[in-house]
């Protein structure tokens, strides 16, 4: 009796593994690239005038409320004075004084107001004095918080005293209007050649230094600020 014969397994051949071939890179458009923007290095915006806008934010708040107090008490003050022209003199003159009184009430007709007047300018001028040798050496500051505002408030006396004067006692300057007239065209005499030094020839000479190396700034559509080239 033959013997039948199993098949033989065939041995399982192992598939080598094969790296995969390198994928060839897609050719990608090369696109121009945009120059980049001119900006200011570090060194560049550390500019006297930078420095002063920056240090804008480190002044006292305390101190920025002291600036608008004394500048508006000085205006208080010359608010004040032309309220000393009043009628004392007209009074005397109705109730029968002699020339002496009325002479002495022309001098000062409003003793009290008088004084307060001269108080409120007095403070409001050693004010703006101490603020200024304070932040003398950042002009922004001084000339946005004292010169000008003192100008404008100096401008504004003097038109109250000429309006009282030509308005209630027909143009007739006494000895008070007088003074308050001295008093307020100087303060605004001050204050507007300071304004003028400061505004424009130190901040001017600061400015183009900036200019010069940074560049120039402009304000803008909507006062974002631009710096050119």
């Amino acid at each position: 009796m033959r013997s039948r014969s199993l098949p033989r397994a065939q041995p399982k051949t192992v598939k080598e593994s094969r790296p995969d071939p390198p994928s060839t890179p897609a050719a990608t458009k090369t696109t121009p690239q945009r120059p980049p923007l001119p900006h200011a290095t570090t060194s560049q915006m550390n500019t006297e005038y930078v420095n002063m806008l920056l240090a804008l934010d480190g002044i006292p708040r305390l101190h920025n409320m002291y600036a608008s107090f004394f500048t508006w008490i000085l205006l208080a003050g010359f608010v004040l004075f032309p309220g000393t022209f009043t009628t004392w003199q007209e009074k005397g003159q109705q109730q029968g004084l002699g020339s002496t009184v009325t002479e002495l009430i022309n001098a000062v007709q409003d003793v009290p107001l008088y004084i307060i007047a001269w108080i409120c300018t007095g403070i409001g001028a050693a004010g703006m004095l101490w603020l200024w040798w304070r932040w003398r050496n950042n002009y922004v500051w001084i000339v946005n918080r004292i010169f000008v505002p003192g100008l404008l408030n100096s401008l504004a006396g003097i038109i109250s005293t000429i309006t009282s004067v030509y308005g209630g006692h027909q143009g007739e300057f006494t000895t008070t209007s007088k003074s308050t007239i001295i008093v307020t065209a100087a303060v605004a005499l001050v204050c507007g050649v300071l304004t003028g030094w400061y505004q424009f020839w130190k901040l001017r000479l600061v400015k183009k230094q900036h200019d010069k190396e940074v560049g120039r700034e402009l304000t803008g559509k909507h006062g974002e600020g631009v710096l050119s080239g």
